[in-house]
């Protein structure tokens, strides 16, 4: 279950807006483009800028759907944005109180800078805008995921066939989250690094999430380090796991619905062998238990491993040894 987002409200002077090339905002340039926006918009470098309610003091509101402009003498909008249209954002080097953020325009389609004045710490309004995009990144997984697991809970408890996560032996990675993505297909070392490339290229290394990746045989669960659970996937819905193209970085793609998959990328210092040996372990030993546990009611009908087969024709079986073997050969 998630909650709305309360909004919150920051004072903040518009010092105007210039146009970034897309090909600037690839995560090796993109914080560099931002500062030199930030700063001449800031010294005044840039002729005849337009800006928001014409330099005079605004309201910038924050929730889970817009970053809003207010006017605070008539409380009208000045401005909206769409959080998911928010391409980057950025904090001035040079000045702390500077805040600015790269979205397209809706008319022009132009990349355009917009950098702001604020009457607080910029650093904070950043902080919030991030807490609200990973919300927003959680939120984007189907809604039948919930129910399916509540589904599959409450089926373990009456059968009481798998022990609990809290009986379960565990591993804990220390390690940066990138994000979660959907995927086309369930499997596929190709879909896997195309969705690796995709979050290394679009999230800047500083909006890396560092966390802790406990990874049971049941649950690989997220948590950020000093917040909370970012996300937990039952490794029964693993339906993929694979090391990118750079060895640093581990991925596995979660089968949450017949027309949903999901890829959760990590980034892993020194090499993410480790953590791919350690989710490979946990795979065999889900399904080494799923196997014993319905081989004892004698029937091959009911078997799981058997019968249970993928909209790609493939047994979960078969599904998982092809898991197994993506990654077995990139390990050291």
């Amino acid at each position: 279950m998630f909650f709305l987002f309360k909004p919150v409200r920051f004072a903040v002077r518009s010092l105007g807006w210039t146009e970034i090339p897309e090909e600037d905002l690839t995560a090796e340039k993109s914080s560099k483009a931002v500062n030199k926006a930030i700063i001449d918009l800031s010294t005044g470098l840039i002729d005849n800028v337009s800006k928001w309610g014409e330099g005079r003091e605004l309201i910038m509101e924050l929730d889970d759907n817009e970053l809003l402009l207010i006017d605070p003498d008539s409380m009208t909008v000045v401005h909206s944005e769409k959080i998911q249209q928010i391409r980057v954002w950025g904090v001035g080097r040079d000045n702390g109180r500077d805040f600015a953020y790269v979205a397209r325009d809706r008319n022009s389609r132009r990349f355009l800078c917009h950098v702001f004045r604020c009457d607080t710490p910029a650093r904070t309004i950043a902080n919030t805008l991030r807490d609200i995009c990973k919300r927003l990144m959680l939120q984007r997984r189907p809604n039948a995921l919930e129910g399916l697991e509540q589904q599959n809970e409450r089926r373990l408890l009456r059968e009481s066939t798998l022990p609990t996560p809290i009986d379960e032996p565990k591993k804990i990675i220390r390690c940066h989250f990138l994000g979660v993505t959907q995927v086309p297909r369930a499997t596929g070392i190709d879909i896997l690094n195309e969705a690796v490339d995709r979050l290394v290229n679009q999230v800047r290394p500083e909006r890396w999430i560092l966390s802790d990746v406990s990874i049971a045989p049941s649950t690989i669960t997220i948590n950020e380090v000093g917040g909370g659970q970012i996300a937990q996937c039952r490794v029964r819905y693993l339906s993929f796991l694979g090391i990118g193209q750079d060895i640093k970085h581990c991925a596995f793609i979660m089968h949450t619905s017949s027309e949903n998959f999901m890829c959760y990328v990590f980034h892993v210092e020194p090499t993410a062998a480790a953590m791919a040996k350690t989710i490979e372990a946990a795979c065999k030993l889900r399904y080494q238990k799923v196997l014993d546990a319905h081989s004892k009611k004698g029937s091959p009908s009911n078997s799981f491993a058997l019968s249970n087969h993928s909209q790609h024709g493939k047994t979960w079986g078969e599904s998982f040894w092809d898991t197994i073997d993506s990654v077995r050969g990139r390990l050291p």
